[in-house]
């Protein structure tokens, strides 16, 4: 056995073997509509900078909240021309974790649920409120939804958005429902915390730009038990292909926080496995054989396809704009990201 058939087909064979394993196992766990009677103790905390740049975003989400029923509150940085508004003090703020902060050591219970949304996001339903109930009656403290963008005034943002669906379905629900740990983070849209849990690790977490993924770096490291809901929140995608960019350079602050957690399972899934599956897909074209980096390849290239008839756009468009997605991880890790840029959700 020579080396380069170890580097270029056993390691990434057995990379993109896992993958798919930890997918399908994610894909086939389902999710259920619990019977529970909905819980009435809980607060819906929209966090917003308050600025012209969100307020449409926000009004939609507002809407959408109220069109549910829900019991909700706006913690903002500015005034805003809306009811249900918290304002946080100037000396307070600057972050979302330091406005979620302030709003905890302030307001938070411990017998209530919270649950967070970003200003351009909102939940389909509120069938949350059921699981709620259901898996907080067997020890659950935390759980997300799952994302489903709908469209901003890039097509190409939102046919890239569509990954992230992918994701909830497969990976995202192998770490919340199969392993019931949120080993390779959580969303900040949607995001379910018991209110004990929340007084208690929120504020000591320290501030950050991935405060989704650091809180649930610290319910992973404390063994709390988490769970993905049913209901579909609507997120809205970026504008505009820069703002994509930029959108992902943050989040690859989460890579320091897995180095910093001492988080093997997120840095081989963000660092390792795209690396072996891309030799995979050189030796595949080099010795003229198919193996699992071609069938995550080919995954990808569903759901791209999937994102283009969505969004109306061609599939090489699309396809080639993809790129953009490593672009800005890539531009994320060089240059450390200090502060939220906010993007236009005009």
């Amino acid at each position: 056995m020579g080396f380069d058939y170890l580097l270029f087909f056993i390691i990434p064979n057995l990379a993109g073997g896992l993958y798919i394993l930890l997918a399908a196992l994610g894909l086939s766990s389902g999710r259920v509509r619990h019977s529970a009677r909905p819980v009435d103790n809980y607060l819906v905390v929209v966090v917003t900078v308050g600025n012209e740049r969100v307020l449409p975003a926000l009004r939609e989400t507002v809407a959408q909240l109220e069109r549910l029923g829900l019991r909700y509150v706006v913690v903002s940085s500015r005034p805003l021309p809306l009811g249900n508004v918290l304002v946080v003090p100037r000396e307070a703020d600057g972050t979302k974790y330091r406005a979620i902060k302030w709003f905890v050591e302030n307001y938070a219970r411990a017998d209530m649920w919270y649950i967070f949304l970003d200003d351009d996001s909102y939940p389909l339903d509120s069938g949350f409120l059921r699981d709620i109930a259901y898996y907080g009656g067997r020890g659950y403290v935390a759980g997300n939804g799952i994302i489903v963008p709908r469209p901003g005034r890039s097509a190409l943002a939102y046919a890239l958005d569509w990954v992230r669906y992918f994701h909830d379905l497969t990976l995202y629900r192998f770490a919340l429902e199969v392993l019931r740990r949120p080993i390779f983070g959580m969303h900040g849209e949607l995001l379910i915390v018991r209110g004990d849990v929340l007084k208690e690790v929120w504020p000591a977490m320290g501030d950050t730009v991935a405060e989704d993924f650091r809180f649930a770096m610290e319910l992973a490291k404390r063994g709390y038990k988490t769970f993905q809901t049913a209901t579909p929140v609507s997120i809205k995608s970026p504008n505009s292909l820069a703002d994509f960019v930029r959108q992902r350079a943050r989040w690859a602050a989460a890579v320091a926080e897995a180095f910093r957690y001492r988080n093997p399972y997120y840095l081989v899934l963000i660092l390792v496995v795209p690396a072996v599956l891309w030799l995979g897909a050189l030796g595949g074209s080099s010795y003229g054989y198919l193996g699992t980096p071609q069938a995550v390849a080919a995954m990808y290239l569903a759901v791209y396809t999937y994102g283009s008839i969505k969004a109306r756009r061609y599939i090489i468009d699309v396809f080639v704009a993809s790129l953009l997605e490593l672009v800005g991880l890539a531009v994320g890790i060089v240059r450390k990201a200090a502060s939220f840029y906010i993007i236009d959700k005009r």
